[in-house]
């Protein structure tokens, strides 16, 4: 038979676990979110270079004509 003191758990282990666990999933939240921003970010700042090059074209095709 186990040592019954190895098997004592004080009543602040259940809530202290589910803090735990409760910070882990709003650290995995916050990081997605951060991660999505910077991808979303990215893509949005390469929308308006191609944007400028496709202008550029269009501007020295109707300078050339």
């Amino acid at each position: 038979m186990p040592d019954p003191v190895i098997l004592y758990l004080d009543p602040g282990t259940g809530a202290t676990l589910a803090q735990i666990a409760l910070a882990g999933t709003a650290g995995i939240a916050a990081a997605a979110k951060l991660r999505m921003n910077r991808l979303r970010r990215k893509t949005d700042s390469a929308e308006p270079e191609e944007e400028r090059q496709a202008e550029e074209v269009t501007e020295e095709t109707a300078t050339a004509e």
